[in-house]
């Protein structure tokens, strides 16, 4: 029994260290996710509250892109706001009127040089831009929000988006 004891015991200790070693970034990270979420919704501050979503991602050797689709089909006015505080990499965020399998997709705004800023906007300007672009074009039902990230440190990080209803 102490042998079993002796062998198991350190394996058991080491294995629950690492967890707790490991699992306290995310910890941390999640807890800063939640701050920026909060920042965010201060930025949209006046609005009804509709979502948000975090992306999360490895900032590694390679570039990479994110995608996320927010529905617009009600006739409100939605207004946005994206904080990249938390990200390093070189980040540049594209929104465009359909997904990256349509190869007619129209690109209806870009911010370059994101990382480590929050961006506000809104489907007012988004659909002025828009109509610009296409003059016959209805009124845009859903965005598709790309996020374009650069290499990095190979260290976790994050991009909130919030997104509210104007009253």
């Amino acid at each position: 029994m102490t042998k079993l004891f002796k062998f198991a015991f350190p394996l058991v200790a080491s294995l629950v260290w690492i967890g707790l070693v490991s699992g306290g970034n995310d910890n941390a990270l999640e807890a800063q996710m939640s701050t920026l979420k909060q920042e965010c919704k201060e930025m949209i501050k006046g609005t009804r509250y509709e979502g948000s979503k975090i992306t999360y991602f490895t900032a590694g050797s390679s570039k990479q892109t994110k995608s996320i689709e927010v529905y617009t089909f009600l006739l409100d006015e939605y207004k946005f706001a994206i904080s990249a505080k938390k990200c390093t990499a070189a980040l540049t965020v594209k929104i465009y009127d359909a997904p990256a399998a349509n190869k007619e997709r129209v690109l209806i705004k870009e911010f370059k040089k994101a990382q480590g800023k929050n961006l506000k906007f809104s489907t007012k300007e988004l659909n002025d831009a828009y109509v610009a672009k296409i003059p016959d074009a209805d009124r845009l039902r859903n965005i598709h929000i790309e996020y374009a990230i650069g290499s990095g440190k190979g260290t976790k990080e994050g991009i909130v988006l919030v997104y509210g209803i104007e009253p």
